[in-house]
C-alpha cells in the first residue's frame, strides 16, 4: 500500500509542476518537481518495482531535474536583470546576452538531488 501512495504522491507532485509551469508560476514549478524527484527516488531505492519500472523512473527524474535546473537558471536571470543601470552610452541589451552561463555547478541542492539520483543508479543495477 505505501509503494502505491509514495509512488502517486510523486506523480501528482510532477503532474502539479507541469501545471504550474505551463501556467507561468516557475517558482512554484520548480519547488514541485524536485520534490516529485525526491518522492521518485525514495520510490526507486526503497520500494520493490521491477527492472523496467526503475529505468522509467529514472529517466523521468532526469527529465524533472533537467526541467527544474533550466527554471532555476532562467528564475536567477531575471532576478539579476532589474538592478541592472542604465549605461550612459545607450539602451541596454534586455536580454541579459553577456550571462556566461555557467551558474549552475555552484547550486548544492541540485547536486544533492544528481547524488542521490546516481546512487540510486549504482544500488538498483
Amino acid at each position: 500500500m505505501a509503494a502505491t501512495s509514495n509512488l502517486q504522491k510523486a506523480i501528482d507532485l510532477a503532474s502539479k509542476a507541469a501545471q504550474e509551469d505551463k501556467a507561468g508560476n516557475f517558482e512554484e514549478a520548480l519547488r514541485l518537481y524536485q520534490h516529485a524527484v525526491q518522492y521518485f527516488l525514495h520510490v526507486v531505492k526503497y520500494e520493490a518495482q521491477g527492472d523496467k519500472a526503475k529505468q522509467s523512473i529514472r529517466a523521468k527524474c532526469t527529465e524533472y531535474l533537467d526541467r527544474a535546473e533550466k527554471l532555476k537558471e532562467y528564475l536567477k536571470k531575471k532576478e539579476k536583470a532589474p538592478p541592472k543601470p542604465v549605461k550612459e552610452s545607450g539602451p541596454v541589451d534586455e536580454k541579459g546576452n553577456d550571462s556566461d552561463g555557467e551558474g549552475e555547478s555552484d547550486d548544492p541542492e541540485k547536486k544533492k538531488l544528481q547524488n542521490q539520483l546516481q546512487g540510486s543508479f549504482t544500488s538498483c543495477s
